[in-house]
């Protein structure tokens, strides 16, 4: 099958947003020849957010895009699959059976569903109706990847399609992205892959409501009013010279998930590329097994972020651009 692809990665996020927080279990080490699948994801999510570079903030689920283009890669063939696989670091050495049962493994080692953290990821295939899709494709991104496969009537019933999609991801979401599409989809649209990421978690230690006041806060851009929580905290902490910054966890209760923020020091910059650029797996895994506890007063703003971009000029700097080509897209492996 060839056909064009549209991807939508939507993460929504109560408490704090999703881009800062890394498992709290991230390998110490890369190891002298291999990456783990974590390494991978992080370098990935490292490289579209240097692309993505623009005023004002970005938020990303390095997870989200990994696992979309992976189950992607499970429809693939030809120079379409050798884009994704490479795309997403995994050598010709690598098993593909092996690939997606370490997302499978990774995926419901982090989903949480309970009073204190919730974390669920799911993917939603959305085709044209007609497309024959195939048993085994189906089979393998439901059992790996969370995923509904499912088809619709774009051609003749976009309004209606593009209402079940955002209906699927606002469900997902438990409400927090009621419309992820807030036009109507092409009436020539073919495909489209959805990912969704819902996290909503209690701080081990929370923040004292009374504590919070409205302050100011530079952003690098300028100053503003914002209302700053404050408190003293034992937290896990870093200094880091190298990169003339610092970085503190915050747990979340349960302790397998945590916000790791990362705050440069001297004068307040709203441009952090210089600072991305020096970060790689390697040396956030490094960062965080050797952080040391430290009592500290931290003075952190309450804050609400969005952002909404598209990844498909991203990715074809990334060397994963034929699946947008439909001259080019092979997805034999997902339609007859």
């Amino acid at each position: 099958m060839r056909a064009l692809v549209l991807l939508a990665v939507a993460t929504a996020c109560l408490a704090m947003p999703e881009l800062l927080s890394f498992p709290a279990s991230l390998p110490a080490s890369r190891g002298s020849h291999q990456t783990t699948l974590g390494d991978k994801i992080q370098e990935l999510g490292l490289d579209v957010s240097l692309e993505l570079q623009k005023p004002g903030n970005v938020v990303i689920s390095p997870l989200s895009i990994s696992a979309l283009l992976s189950v992607l890669m499970i429809g693939s063939a030809g120079h379409t699959h050798r884009e994704l696989r490479r795309g997403l670091r995994f050598e010709d050495t690598h098993s593909e059976s092996d690939v997606h049962l370490g997302f499978q493994r990774l995926m419901e080692d982090l989903s949480s569903d309970g009073p204190d953290v919730t974390l669920n990821v799911a993917n939603g295939l959305f085709l044209q109706r007609g497309a024959g899709i195939i048993y085994d494709f189906t089979q393998k991104a439901r059992t790996h990847y969370n995923s509904v496969v499912t088809t619709l009537d774009f051609h003749n019933s976009s309004v209606a399609s593009t209402e079940t999609i955002n209906n699927w991801v606002n469900e997902s979401t438990s409400g927090m992205i009621p419309n992820l599409f807030t036009q109507p989809l092409d009436p020539l649209t073919t495909f489209v892959a959805v990912n969704t990421v819902f996290f909503n978690g209690k701080w081990l230690t929370p923040f004292d409501p009374m504590m919070t006041k409205d302050r100011e806060f530079d952003t690098g851009a300028g100053k503003v009013q914002v209302p700053m929580m404050s408190g003293i905290f034992t937290l896990n902490y870093i200094n880091i010279p190298e990169l003339e910054a610092h970085m503190a966890a915050f747990p979340y209760k349960g302790g397998r998930q945590a916000m790791y923020i990362i705050l440069p020091k001297g004068q307040a910059t709203a441009n952090l590329e210089a600072l991305e650029q020096e970060l790689s797996a390697e040396k956030i895994n490094s960062l965080t097994s050797n952080m040391i506890s430290l009592k500290m007063r931290v003075g952190l703003p309450r804050m609400r972020l969005s952002f909404k971009s598209s990844l498909r000029d991203t990715l074809k700097k990334l060397h994963m651009g034929s699946m947008f080509n439909p001259a080019a897209a092979n997805f034999s492996r997902l339609t007859t």
